[in-house]
C-alpha cells in the first residue's frame, strides 16, 4: 500500500503529473506472451497443414473422409487472421513513430487509427479468439477423422 502512495508522487515528492505514466514492467511481460502466442499460432497452423502434405497416409485418410478442404481452409483462415493481426499492428507502430519523429503526423487519421489499434485490447483479442475457432474446429474435424 505504501508503495501505491509514493508511486502517485514525483521525484521531488509533489503530485505525479497525471499525464506522466509510470512503466511497471508488465508491457514486456505482455509482449513476450503476445509474441510467443504469436509463433505457437502460426507453427500450429502451417505446421498441421504440412503434416497432409508431407505424411501421405496421413494425407490419404484425409482426402478420404471428405473433411480435407474444410480442414486446409481453417488452418489456412487462423494463420490469415494472425498474418493480418501482424501487419495491423506492424502499420499502427509505424505511423505511431513517425508521430514521435515528425508531430505534424499527429494530424492524419493514420494516426488517429493507429491510436485506436494500438490502445484496443479488444480488437488484439478477438483476431486471437478468431484464430482458437478457426484452429479449434480444424482440430475437432481431424480428430473425428482419425479416431474412425
Amino acid at each position: 500500500m505504501e508503495r501505491n502512495r509514493k508511486s502517485k508522487k514525483n521525484a521531488g515528492g509533489g503530485p505525479r503529473d497525471p499525464a506522466q505514466k509510470d512503466e511497471t514492467g508488465f508491457y514486456a511481460a505482455y509482449s513476450e506472451f503476445a509474441r510467443n502466442l504469436r509463433i505457437w499460432f502460426l507453427a500450429y497452423g502451417i505446421g498441421a497443414t504440412a503434416i497432409f502434405v508431407t505424411n501421405e497416409g496421413a494425407g490419404r485418410k484425409l482426402l478420404a473422409s471428405g473433411a480435407a478442404e474444410t480442414v486446409i481452409y481453417l488452418f489456412l483462415a487462423g494463420v490469415a487472421v494472425q498474418i493480418l493481426v501482424a501487419l495491423l499492428y506492424k502499420s499502427a507502430m509505424w505511423f505511431l513513430y513517425m508521430a514521435e519523429i515528425d508531430a505534424e503526423n499527429k494530424d492524419s487519421w493514420t494516426y488517429t487509427a493507429s491510436v485506436f489499434v494500438s490502445d484496443d485490447y479488444w480488437l488484439e483479442l478477438g483476431c486471437d479468439l478468431a484464430t482458437i475457432v478457426c484452429f479449434g474446429a480444424a482440430t475437432y474435424h481431424l480428430i473425428k477423422v482419425f479416431i474412425k
